[in-house]
């Protein structure tokens, strides 16, 4: 299947369809993986101007013409005509909506010899209300990753469809988008807390804010306005990266009598999220209410030595307090933080682990990337990481894909990834 060189790898990036902010993390995954692998990148995009106009630009209404067959609001751009096939394609996508886009779309499977989807999450609700999209991807799909430990997907395959493969593989990270800032006078927010937040912890942090002059930043500002994909992951990883902790509470899953959704608070079941893995790159101290059950927390957060913060708590725990009070310790305790991270954490580990289990070799590129990550970690223990400053961390989005070859007719290139 794979040359000297290592497998060819295509990915499908659906970073053009809903491009809502978070979605930003996803593209610098993409990027990555394009970079270690010397991948194809392949955008779905709209496929003619009427469906970016009025209703019709609206991702709800594409989505139910997706399911209606009457008419194909997407494409691929810049498929590879007449050329040879990938080895490996690959389909990021946050939720079964995002990958909603693919049963419409022609052919996206045959980019590939074997197909992997992986989505970031998955819940009960979404598994039946995108039952179409299910179905294909059991036809269409050689493996099924997710970021979820629940709900189990071990039932969608059987001996009927081209599934053979479903698992857990934490979501996608480009560690090293993230810039370093081992020197604590460059960290001047002492709790970062973007999303939500839980009002028990929230009145707590306040209350140590007002009273040490610290700096609480719950309230990210007007970062929600930012419409692109690639100013917003920056400013987002700049100010991350600026903080010392960062709160990061487990997601629970609800039981499908409950509507099967994710969601915040008590459950039979907590999961880690994204924003534990987003935290440890930006080498912060995690503190939340922890989902110390969780396998995924077992094998890729409790390296970090997270700190315990219930979302009931009635005070600051004692090593919360001692991490807020010494700048020292909390950037001992990021920089260990941050070491867990460029360990375990990035894509190029997510995505030797998905190609091990489809029975795929790995590209020199991604070893040599999980080489550069391990002495990385080493020096992050010790503080000495060299710094990245905030442009360079960030992917522009202008870097050509090296798949396919130069040699290709022209019209026929891979595309470039969207500038922010």
């Amino acid at each position: 299947m794979a040359s000297g060189d290592g497998p060819r790898v295509a990915v499908l990036s659906l970073r053009d369809t809903r491009p809502v902010q978070d979605f930003g993390g996803l593209q610098e995954a993409e990027d990555a993986l394009v970079q270690a692998t010397a991948a194809g990148l392949y955008r779905v995009v709209v496929a003619s101007p009427r469906f970016s106009r009025g209703s019709l630009a609206k991702p709800v209404v594409r989505s139910v013409l997706t399911a209606s067959r009457l008419v194909r609001p997407y494409r691929i751009s810049h498929q590879q005509a007449g050329g040879e096939l990938a080895d490996v394609l690959l389909v990021l996508a946050r939720d079964l909506r995002d990958a909603s886009v693919l049963v419409g779309l022609p052919d996206w499977y045959q980019l590939g010899v074997k197909v992997i989807v992986h989505v970031e999450q998955v819940t009960d609700w979404d598994l039946r209300r995108c039952a179409d999209l299910v179905a294909h991807l059991r036809r269409r799909a050689d493996a099924l990753f997710t970021g979820c430990e629940m709900p189990p997907l071990g039932h969608l395959v059987s001996g009927s469809g081209r599934l053979r493969t479903v698992g857990v593989i934490p979501p996608m990270l480009d560690v090293l988008a993230f810039p370093v800032r081992p020197d604590a006078a460059h960290r001047n927010i002492d709790v970062f807390s973007p999303g939500p937040a839980p009002p028990v912890q929230h009145q707590l942090l306040r209350q140590w804010a007002a009273r040490h002059d610290g700096s609480y930043q719950q309230d990210i500002g007007q970062l929600g306005a930012v419409t692109s994909l690639a100013q917003h992951r920056r400013i987002f990883t700049a100010m991350a990266t600026r903080s010392r902790l960062f709160l990061t509470n487990h997601r629970r899953y609800a039981q499908p009598g409950l509507g099967g959704r994710l969601a915040r608070g008590g459950g039979a079941h907590h999961e880690v999220g994204t924003r534990f893995f987003e935290a440890m790159a930006a080498g912060c101290v995690l503190v939340g209410d922890l989902p110390e059950g969780s396998r995924v927390y077992g094998e890729c957060v409790a390296p970090a030595r997270p700190l315990s913060l219930r979302l009931a708590a009635d005070r600051l725990p004692d090593d919360v307090l001692a991490a807020l009070a010494d700048p020292e310790l909390s950037g001992s305790l990021g920089g260990v933080s941050r070491a867990t991270a460029l360990r375990h954490n990035d894509v190029t580990h997510r995505w030797r682990r998905m190609i091990e289990l489809v029975g795929v070799p790995a590209s020199p590129g991604v070893d040599a990337r999980i080489a550069r990550l391990a002495e990385l970690a080493n020096l992050a223990e010790r503080g000495q990481e060299p710094t990245i400053s905030d442009r360079d961390a960030a992917p522009t989005g202008n870097e050509p894909a090296r798949w396919p070859s130069d040699g290709d007719p022209p019209g026929n290139e891979p595309a470039r990834s969207p500038s922010g």
